[in-house]
């Protein structure tokens, strides 16, 4: 595509640490040179690349996971660094658009700074929740920061910080996912062992366990005993459980599943499209939930040693992201001891059985939707970053 801007280009480090980073970083990318250009170059996975971004250093070379891993590949993840900052000075890199990941990314714009490079935070962690003081390094290291929360730029900018609300890309990701599947049909409908649940017309509840490893072990045996309590008193409902890859749908395969429990490998976005309701593992699928409208119960259960730790340093009293920008309990969350069978069967049979209930749980969630889709975030923070260099 043509670039409407010909005059000599900038040069731009961009970082992306993790596929989320990636998948939001490459849609900026493709906006910003639709208008400019730009030279761009970095740290990215397959998305970046295919956007026109000179990847030097893979995602996969940074990815880390949790506190012991991080510390274990402190010495390399710094060498990393220190070549990032070598490059930068001696390509005349000017600006640094640093994407999520921000263990890597707090810690790379101090040393980027000191070179006299500009940086912007592309997605706040979230300060308002733990760690705080995370935010007057936010403050010292970066020119402003792009949010992907409404309530963000107010909290940067009672403290100096600019900052500004770009949108969440799950809701341009929905977006096009329903605009695919009204066009196509929904492949869901087509998978063998499915095709009697559709033609009986019966009603399916997703089961979103998680996408990590731990997270699955924690959840999984515990819904499942969920699932047989609720099917008891209900047994006309449908459970379909999705598997985003391989690897997690090898992780729920060991499962013995209860009758009328269906494994597929499939996003959980062809599920909750076709759900009545769910069952979700608190992060970003309760979000997904609410842009389906799909109401559901959310869930956690962690190492009573991480819980504990967590319990001591967290600011809000809730887990659900769509809890915490409705400032209220819309959906229930049922965390550590409270994660029991019962309180799970109780609770779905509210959301699918009580109609005044199931319809203000719905009516919130329609409130959170229309929030999170009241921007293109990969647009607005284009448009930010093109008027900054």
């Amino acid at each position: 595509m043509p670039v409407a801007d010909t005059q000599t280009s900038s040069r731009v480090l961009i970082i992306a640490g993790e596929e989320s980073g990636d998948l939001l970083a490459s849609a900026i990318v493709r906006e910003v040179l639709k208008k400019k250009k730009v030279n761009l170059w970095g740290c990215g996975g397959r998305r970046l690349r295919e956007a026109g971004v000179d990847v030097r250093v893979t995602s996969e070379e940074l990815s880390t996971v949790g506190f012991f891993e991080a510390a274990k590949n402190y010495r390399r993840l710094t060498k990393i660094m220190d070549r990032l900052v070598e490059e930068a000075v001696s390509n005349g890199t000017t600006e640094a658009w640093l994407v999520d990941f921000p263990g890597f990314n707090i810690m790379i714009a101090a040393k980027l700074k000191e070179k006299g490079i500009k940086c912007t935070m592309i997605v706040s962690p979230t300060v308002w929740a733990w760690k705080y003081k995370r935010i007057f390094k936010i403050r010292d290291r970066f020119e402003r920061v792009l949010c992907l929360y409404d309530f963000e730029p107010e909290i940067y900018n009672k403290i100096g910080v600019e900052a500004h609300y770009i949108g969440h890309p799950l809701t341009t990701e929905t977006a096009d996912f329903k605009k695919r599947i009204l066009r196509d049909g929904n492949p869901l409908m087509k998978v063998p062992q499915l095709r009697n649940v559709f033609k009986e017309k019966r009603p399916i509840i997703a089961i979103m366990p998680g996408s990590r490893p731990a997270e699955i072990e924690h959840h999984t045996s515990r819904i499942l005993d969920g699932v047989r309590l609720f099917q008891k008193k209900h047994p006309g409902y449908v459970f379909v459980i999705p598997a985003a890859n391989e690897n997690i749908h090898a992780q729920l395969s060991k499962y013995n599943l209860p009758p009328d429990t269906y494994l597929v490998e499939y996003g959980a976005p062809y599920v909750l499209n076709l759900a009545s309701a769910a069952i979700a593992c608190s992060g970003t699928v309760t979000l997904e939930c609410a842009l389906f409208g799909v109401p559901h119960l959310i869930l956690y259960r962690s190492s009573w040693m991480s819980y504990t730790i967590f319990k001591g340093v967290v600011r809000i009293p809730y887990i659900g992201m769509v809890n915490v920008l409705a400032g209220k309990f819309i959906v229930q969350e049922f965390l550590q001891h409270r994660l029991k069978a019962k309180h799970m069967a109780d609770e779905l049979e509210k959301i699918l059985q009580n109609t005044d209930y199931r319809k203000t749980q719905q009516g919130e969630l329609a409130k959170i939707s229309k929030r999170l889709t009241a921007y293109e975030p990969a647009k607005q923070a284009a448009k930010i970053l093109i008027d900054r260099i």
